[in-house]
């Protein structure tokens, strides 16, 4: 019972992660984006800067550069600007989305007042308070730091992987009060769990109807965010090419290349 009801609370989140498990794109080496400036330690280490000005410093050195050059150190800087919103923003309010979803599901299953909905309120109001703080300064600077993902992963497991850890704790602490209100239903059914079945299926049915909009919105995003980690790639690949002291800079890296989004 327990599996199954967990199964079927996450599945109600699946798609929300579903553009990003097919967008693999993950950090090699050390990227930090704090006070608008931009600093990078490669695996090989050497270290980037890229300021405000979109000037280069390769280990403390100012890098002279080509009015091409300067144009892709220039985008480069302005797309992983621009990705750190786009990210936190997206997993902001695929949190919310779940939130919403899950609560309704612990609110049908167990009624109003509950301290499983409480405490399931409280714990995803953490992982949102924990996203944002992954992405914004103090002061709502825009900021990045590669080494808070786990895994190097930009649009990885980490965060799915706590939600999921946050559901499961709510599951398990609660277990005794989902039984019996199972049980309570069911015995309102006139002991039919066919009936119960197929209320539960009603009930699942509405909530995937009302927020199919909103996850194929966040999807859309989701894939947008792709693509321009994508581009972020391909002007990597061109500084390495064109400016000898980046040869070695690879730290966007395309595990699986998006197909048609």
């Amino acid at each position: 019972m327990r599996t199954l009801l967990l199964a079927g609370l996450l599945t109600l989140t699946t798609t929300t992660y579903a553009a990003a498990n097919e967008c693999d794109i993950s950090f090699e080496g050390s990227l930090q984006l704090e006070k608008s400036v931009l600093s990078i330690e490669t695996d090989d280490h050497s270290k980037i800067v890229i300021n405000q000005a979109n000037q280069l410093f390769v280990n403390g050195e100012k890098i002279a550069l080509s009015r091409y050059q300067q144009s892709l150190v220039s985008d480069y800087y302005a797309g992983i600007y621009a990705a750190a919103p786009q990210a936190a923003a997206i997993a902001s309010d695929a949190i919310k989305l779940a939130s919403v979803t899950v609560n309704e599901v612990f609110y049908e299953l167990l009624g109003g007042e509950s301290d499983a909905i409480n405490d399931l309120t409280s714990k995803l109001d953490e992982l949102g308070d924990q996203i944002h703080m992954n992405f914004y300064a103090s002061n709502g600077e825009i900021r990045l730091n590669s080494d808070s993902f786990n895994d190097g992963s930009f649009l990885g497991q980490d965060w799915e992987d706590e939600f999921e850890n946050v559901i499961e704790q709510v599951v398990s602490n609660s277990m005794g009060h989902l039984l019996i209100s199972i049980g309570s239903e069911i015995l309102f059914s006139g002991g039919d769990m066919d009936a119960f079945e197929r209320k539960m299926e009603r009930f699942g049915q509405s909530i995937e109807q009302r927020v199919e909009f909103q996850s194929s919105a966040l999807e859309a995003r989701a894939d947008s965010l792709c693509l321009s980690l994508v581009a972020i790639d391909e002007v990597e690949e061109k500084l390495q090419d064109s400016i000898s002291a980046l040869s070695d800079l690879d730290v966007v890296q395309i595990k699986t290349r998006p197909q048609a989004m």
